[in-house]
This record gives C-alpha cells, sequence and structure tokens, in this order.
C-alpha cells in the first residue's frame, strides 16, 4: 500500500474515532475494509493462545462492506471468559457478493484486548499484493 494511502486511512480512522466512546465493558474492533469485492467478514477469535469463539459480520443491504465504515465487533467480560484483558488473535475470512464463496483467509491478526478499549483492523485490497489484515493506531 502506498505511503498517501496509509496516511488517509489513519487519518480516516481518527476521524471516526472522534466522538466515539467505547463502553466500559466492551472490548471493540472496528473493521475499516477497502475493497469493493468483501460483503462478509467471519472470524475465529483466539485469547491468549486459547480457542475463544467464531463469528461474522455482514450489513443488512447486502452492499459491500467498504460503503460501511462502522463495521463492529463486540466482546463483553463474559465474551472473554471472564477476564478484562488478553492477547486476542483474529483470522479473517471474506467472501464474495453472494456469501457463499470465501476470497481470502487472513491473519492472524493479533492484538491486546481490554474492556473499554477499542482496535482498529483495516482489510485491504491491492492488485499486486492481494488481500492484506492490519492492526492500525
Amino acid at each position: 500500500m502506498g505511503k498517501m494511502t496509509s496516511l488517509l486511512l489513519s487519518v480516516l480512522m481518527g476521524l471516526m474515532a472522534c466522538g466515539q466512546s467505547n463502553s466500559p465493558d466492551l472490548f471493540t474492533v472496528q473493521l475499516y475494509c477497502t475493497s469493493p469485492e468483501v460483503y462478509r467478514i467471519d472470524y475465529v477469535a483466539s485469547l491468549d493462545g486459547e480457542y475463544l469463539c467464531t463469528g461474522g459480520v455482514a450489513n443488512f443491504d447486502k452492499k459491500p462492506l467498504n460503503s460501511d465504515p462502522y463495521v463492529l465487533v463486540y466482546f463483553s467480560k463474559d465474551d472473554l471468559e471472564g477476564k478484562e484483558e488478553g492477547e486476542m488473535s483474529l483470522e479473517l475470512r471474506l467472501y464474495d457478493e453472494k456469501e457463499d464463496r470465501e476470497i481470502a483467509v487472513l491473519g492472524p491478526v493479533d492484538m491486546e484486548a481490554r474492556l473499554g478499549e477499542k482496535r482498529f483492523v483495516v482489510v485491504d485490497w491491492d492488485q499486486e499484493a492481494g488481500f492484506s489484515a492490519e492492526l492500525r493506531a
């Protein structure tokens, strides 16, 4: 990804975070998808090296996820098996328009999970490199 695109994504994510406070009872992962080919993202989450859960996100309008900057995944204390923090790992599976064909498997994306905080993961597509997922500050 070029330096200019990276800079623009960083500014956009900063703007999306402004004015958004996270609930102290939730750990939130915001997925920002840049590709018009991705309609659903499923994930496998691990916490401290142990399987935690599976889940997925899509929008109800059956539009690509790049049209929705607020794709959020929430984890409560119960979801984190009673822990308030830990090392989370997400494997992401991307699906096409019909949501029946897996187009990429990405990750793991590692991050510190802590109740009351939010992390941003950019799911990007580049013609030369293909799909990628990266944790952003």
